[in-house]
């Protein structure tokens, strides 16, 4: 196998203008993936979405399961290391090969994780312009969270345009290169079980609050049967609880509550929904717990391996003190007012890289809902 392969055969150039999406992380494909539906609607940039990073086959199937083909996966030909700097090495030569080979009008990366940096700093080498869609924690903390701050600062300083949840976000320049463009994960299908749109909605009201388990391992039975005593503490609590243990004891208690829903299993464009608006995510699958902050939520590991870095929004803990830990955060780390969203902001993220381009007059398409 060549260091990267494209998986659906040569596409027509028959445009002037093409972006690679660039992602890392199933965070970031959640950004990335409506952006590529909002440019093939649009049709008149080509966008190539790219799975890459340290785990390309994940990435490669959370764009297909968010409804978009990855055009390139980006191959390794051996696991790299689990520091940055090893992540970083083995991704360089082959996101630089990748550009050489496609030779891009312009990259579009999200947030500050290690394949965004990366992709930025050899697109900049390059004199590719760099779009930096950052929909994620903007911070005045260089250690919080640890290291995606600090990568975020250094893409904004590279970036040729910057797109922004909220307005200016702190350490990127400011100027005419800045533009508001929303989450664009709202901009993804909304979730499939209507018992999860409608939670969703209550949350985004701000009339629930919400916590998300996903647990297997028999270890974490414990942990199933505390649940239902935040139920108790809070009445505006509610509790998604999908994985292995579902058919347990504790978790058939569980899910006679009127606030809890108890699944075995929730698709990856549900739980992208859910994990987003949730307070807080509890699980015992480390993957799972990696990619929640990406998706702005504090997240609980039981009884997990994990090294914490300063300003890390994961914790790891012994099941017993699981419970002590989530009313914690609940307490003292409480949520900014849920965002929301218009379904707009990938067609606005489209607009901006057009207007970039020169292909429109203005960065901008209908007004947000928040806005008229």
């Amino acid at each position: 196998m060549t260091g990267f392969e494209r998986l659906i055969g040569e596409l027509p150039d028959d445009h002037e203008h093409d972006v690679l999406l660039i992602a890392g992380s199933r965070p970031e494909v959640a950004r990335l993936a409506p952006v590529a539906t909002a440019i093939a609607r649009a049709d008149r940039i080509r966008g190539l979405t790219v799975a890459s990073g340290p785990d390309p086959m994940t990435i490669h199937d959370a764009f297909e399961e968010l409804g978009v083909a990855p055009d390139i996966t980006l191959l390794q030909h051996e696991p790299p290391g689990h520091t940055p700097a090893a992540i970083a090495a083995s991704l360089m030569a082959r996101l630089d090969a990748l550009l050489v080979d496609q030779d891009p009008s312009a990259i579009m990366v999200h947030g500050g994780g290690m394949t965004a940096v990366v992709a930025a700093q050899v697109a900049f080498w390059r004199l590719i312009p760099v779009v930096h869609l950052q929909a994620g924690v903007a911070t005045d903390d260089l250690l919080c969270p640890f290291p995606e701050e600090a990568n975020r600062r250094i893409i904004g300083q590279l970036a040729s345009l910057f797109l922004t949840a909220g307005g200016p976000a702190i350490g990127s320049p400011l100027g005419p290169n800045v533009l508001q463009v929303g989450d664009t994960i709202g901009a993804n299908r909304p979730p499939v079980d209507p018992r999860f749109a409608d939670l969703v909605a209550r949350v985004s009201r701000g009339t629930a609050r919400l916590v998300v388990a996903g647990l297997d391992g028999p270890g974490s039975t414990e942990v199933v049967g505390d649940l239902p005593a935040l139920l108790a503490r809070d009445d505006d609590l509610e509790v998604v609880l999908f994985g292995d243990l579902c058919g347990s004891g504790p978790a058939e208690d569980l899910a006679r509550h009127g606030r809890a829903v108890v699944v075995p299993h929730v698709e990856l464009g549900d739980l992208v929904h859910l994990v987003a608006a949730a307070e807080v995510l509890i699980s015992d699958d480390p993957e799972l717990v990696r990619d929640s902050p990406g998706l702005g939520t504090p997240a609980v590991l039981v009884d997990g391996p994990h090294v914490p870095h300063p300003g890390d929004s994961i914790r790891s803990v012994p099941r017993r003190n699981v419970l002590d830990d989530v009313w914690r955060i609940l307490d003292v780390d409480p949520r900014p007012v849920p965002s929301r969203h218009d379904g707009k902001e990938a067609q606005r993220a489209e607009a901006a890289v057009a207007w970039m381009f020169g292909l429109c007059p203005f960065p901008q398409v209908a007004p947000r809902s928040s806005d008229v």
